[in-house]
């Protein structure tokens, strides 16, 4: 009984400290939303008062700031000519991160299910019209709800090469990466689904993971090399590989 009783306690911690995690990131998720709203309302703010340019005038203005960089990198000689070059790309990377951000709001990294939050009781609204995706089509959001789908789990990434990557997975591949990765299900539950076991579960997934950090690795190195800006993401996966040393 003794054995019983700590198994059941144990469990009972676990859940506690799931709940807690998860907890933590909505606040997270939910403080982040309103201050993009907030600078949505802004923009907007700012965009009645200026009426926006036309297509023709962003694209020169855009041409025109690329080949200006392009001078100043070329030019550079002293440490404050290349911390005005610095400064320069910083500032187009927080512009890029915020565009990324108004997109990937409601999948920020913090590992939240798509069904997390949903209302048990069911009292006043059915447990349906509460989950993440719902709450997304509520704010008029689609794109994500469309493509809730093991084999249009391409179409969930804004990266065009990631997005390939994706594509080119075998099906068996996609439907295991996304029950994993979007719908959180343990491997042992994919098991259940797919009539096979734990053991054949954990393995796919690592040759999986294996076989898409093959190829990323080499795109995000040509970045690298580029001088092209990455992601917090990207830039921790890069580190990661160094400090595995698959790297090389």
């Amino acid at each position: 009984m003794d054995e019983w009783e700590n198994s059941f306690s144990d469990e009972d911690e676990q859940q506690e400290e799931l709940s807690e995690k998860l907890q933590k990131s909505l606040a997270l998720e939910r403080e982040a939303t309103l201050d993009l709203e907030l600078e949505r309302e802004e923009q907007r703010a700012i965009r009645t008062q200026n009426p926006p340019e036309p297509p023709e005038r962003k694209r020169l203005k855009r041409e025109i700031e690329r080949e200006a960089l392009a001078r100043l990198e070329s030019a550079a000689r002293t440490v404050s000519e290349w911390q005005n070059v610095i400064a320069w790309w910083d500032r187009l990377d927080e512009n890029r991160e915020r565009r990324e951000r108004y997109h990937e709001i409601s999948r920020s990294g913090d590992d939240l299910p798509i069904d997390f939050d949903a209302k048990e009781d069911g009292l006043r609204f059915p447990d349906t019209t509460n989950t993440v995706l719902d709450k997304q089509v509520q704010k008029g959001d689609f794109i994500e709800s469309l493509f809730n789908c093991p084999y249009d789990i391409h179409e969930l990434v804004t990266d065009p090469f990631l997005s390939k990557v994706l594509y080119e997975l075998s099906l068996d591949h996609k439907e295991i990466l996304y029950f994993s990765a979007v719908r959180q299900y343990s491997s042992q539950k994919i098991a259940e689904l797919r009539g096979q076991t734990d053991r054949n579960i954990r393995k796919v997934k690592k040759t999986l993971l294996k076989k898409i950090h093959k190829k990323i690795l080499p795109y995000l190195k040509a970045k690298v090399e580029r001088r092209q800006p990455l992601t917090l993401e990207e830039r921790a996966f890069l580190a990661r590989m160094r400090g595995s040393g698959l790297d090389g």
